[in-house]
């Protein structure tokens, strides 16, 4: 019983301040704080869940960027009809959760009309691939994208999932299931490229929307 409670008391505190912690903190009345455990001293069941090289792939992304997005053949337009382009979008991005994920918030306007979404970013170590979801006020389905299970950290990072259309991707595939996938290039600190897929119905993939994220200097 002991042991179970020492462990408990060592998930908390991580839990509390969600590791990873800077060190050297210092305590309320200046001194130095007890050091937080190390991996080593961590139960496995928790230490299998630290952030690690996967998620610091992730890291260029965080920050503050402008967003040109074009949209091609969604919104139930046709893809054959030119794309619609905006470059009055936002995207603010953070670290969740002692960086184990990325929380995305866009917004902006689209010929006036205001553009909204929220995203969270992750790498599933027990799965070995990256994560991602969406929602936005235009659907009322959550966006699953996943990558390959065993995928790993490749790059540029792809992921994949499906989702019961209303009509975004068209009249012809409401209440059709329409698979979807996202690929994120990251060309360096500065510049990455967030690119959405859509497979209809008996069609092959085609590009819906292309998002090219520059960072605005803080």
């Amino acid at each position: 019983m002991k042991r179970i409670i020492e462990t408990l008391h060592v998930a908390l505190f991580v839990v509390a301040f969600a590791l990873p912690v800077p060190f050297g903190a210092l305590a309320q009345d200046g001194s130095a704080a007890a050091a937080p455990p190390t991996q080593s001293e961590l139960p496995k069941w928790l230490s299998r869940g630290l952030p690690g090289q996967a998620h610091e792939v992730l890291a260029p992304l965080v920050g503050t960027w402008r967003v040109q997005l074009s949209f091609y053949g969604t919104l139930g337009r046709s893809p054959d009809q030119p794309p619609l382009v905006t470059d009055d979008l936002m995207s603010r991005r953070q670290w969740l959760a002692g960086e184990r994920y990325i929380e995305d918030t866009m917004e902006g306007t689209l010929d006036g009309a205001p553009i909204w979404r929220k995203g969270w970013l992750g790498y599933s170590i027990m799965d070995d691939r990256y994560e991602w979801i969406t929602i936005d006020p235009v659907n009322t389905t959550m966006m699953y994208y996943k990558g390959a299970a065993g995928s790993g950290n490749q790059r540029p990072i792809s992921m994949s999932g499906a989702f019961t259309d209303q009509g975004v991707a068209g009249e012809d595939t409401v209440g059709k299931s329409v698979g979807m996938r996202t690929v994120i290039k990251i060309e360096n600190n500065d510049r990455h490229v967030f690119e959405l897929y859509f497979t209809r119905p008996g069609q092959q993939e085609a590009l819906a929307t292309r998002g090219v994220y520059t960072r605005l200097k803080e």
